[in-house]
Parts: structure tokens; sequence; C-alpha cells
């Protein structure tokens, strides 16, 4: 028993011992599911216009999204923070007379996960146009110098010897919900560390914090941009 123990400890220590870094190309890349496949298809998307109304009424959904490198999936969940940002990004955009309306899609309307499921309860609600946010967050846990008594065993519940980095790239991309016109896509990202003992790290946690930081970079740079777009004037 005694030699098992060790055995798992070793290859604890092994499994944690140096910086893997983050693949950012292959995060992003596993973020766009809707691909371009044809040439029509792109020059059905070339021939599109924009055709929002000014104001116009705007739905924004939080997608399902996934950790990289994680057993666990995570959602870019609508926490109290969030819906604080939201409601303040609400009143910007009606106080400049950018939109009339601003709500948040529930999930259980959404029937499907394709960009026209998410445009089709969109239209339903009656919006003109639908804000998809959706992110991508990795860990990457490798150990310091205190890493090196982790042989000891019990070591990695008392020693701080282990360090996760963790990396989450929020998105956010603005559709037309009549003709599938892209206004804006933006992107922000967030870094967090965290240092304890092998045994306490969450990864979980860690993601959460960089998501939180992410998001809390995300809203402004949402109404940044939109201040600047200029949808069709009613008629």
């Amino acid at each position: 028993m005694k030699q098992i123990l060790i055995l798992i400890a070793g290859l604890f220590l092994f499994s944690c011992a140096s910086s893997q870094g983050f693949d950012r190309g292959l995060m992003r890349e596993s973020l766009s599911r809707d691909q371009i496949n044809t040439c029509n298809e792109i020059e059905r998307i070339l021939n599109l216009k924009a055709q929002l109304p000014k104001p116009f009424k705007l739905a924004i959904y939080f997608k399902d999204s996934f950790t990289y490198h994680h057993f666990c999936h995570d959602r870019t969940a609508l926490t109290l923070e969030n819906k604080n940002k939201i409601a303040e990004l609400e009143k910007d955009l009606i106080d400049k007379k950018i939109v009339s309306d601003l709500f948040v899609i529930n999930n259980s309307i959404v029937h499907g996960i394709s960009l026209k499921d998410i445009r089709l309860a969109a239209a339903r609600l009656g919006a003109d146009a639908v804000m998809v946010i959706d992110g991508i967050g990795s860990v990457d846990k490798h150990n310091n110098v205190l890493g090196a008594t982790y042989c000891l065993i019990i070591t990695p519940f008392f020693i701080p010897g282990t360090i996760a980095d963790s990396l989450y790239i929020s998105r956010a991309n603005l559709w037309d919900v009549r003709n599938e016109f892209l206004y804006l896509s933006l992107e922000e990202e967030a870094k967090t560390t965290e240092t304890r003992p092998a045994f306490f790290i969450e990864k979980k946690r860690v993601i959460n914090e960089a998501k939180i930081q992410s998001l809390n970079k995300l809203i402004p740079s949402i109404l940044n941009r939109m201040i600047k777009m200029e949808p069709k004037d009613e008629e």
C-alpha cells in the first residue's frame, strides 16, 4: 500500500511539474462553431445588408460554453454581478437612444444550439437584434519550487507548491435577427493566478475568477462599439 501511495505521489508530481501554457488559437477555434463551407454561402453573406431600425430592440443570449482541457462543462452564467452589468448596459443604450428595449433570452425557449435556433427565440420575443455572449477557459497547473516537497505524500495537503494559471476568453457577437447580418464581434480575455497546496486547487474556482474579470471587460467594450454603430433611421 505504501509503495502504491509513493507511486501515485510521484506521478502527481511529474504531471504538475512544469507549465504547459495556453493554446489561444485552439481555444478560439473551439469557440467558432458556425463555419462557412461553400462559395455560395460566402456570396450570400456578402450580400447581407444592415437593416436595424433606430432605436432597436436587443436580446442578449448567454450561450453554453465549455472549458478546454477539462472534464467539466461550464456555463457563462448570468450571475448577480453580470445582471447588474447588463442593467447598466441597458440604461446607457436606452439613454443614448441606441436601443428601445433590452432583455435576456431564457434558455428554456432556445430549442437547439445553432445561431438559427437563437435567432428564432429572439424573433419570438420581438427582438430586432440578438447578442450572443459565450466564452472558453483553460487552466495551466504546475508546481513552483515548493512542489519538490510533494514526494513526502502528505505535503500536497498543506504546502503551497502548486500554481494554477487560468485564461478565460469571452466573446460577444451581435446578429440581425431577420437576415443574420453581423454588426459586431468582440473578444476580451483575462488571466488569474492562484497558489495553493495541490489538493486545494479547484479548477472551476480559478476559471470562474478569470471569467468574471473577462466579462467585466467585455461589457464596456460592447457599449463603446454600439455607440459607434449607425443603425438605419426609422422612416
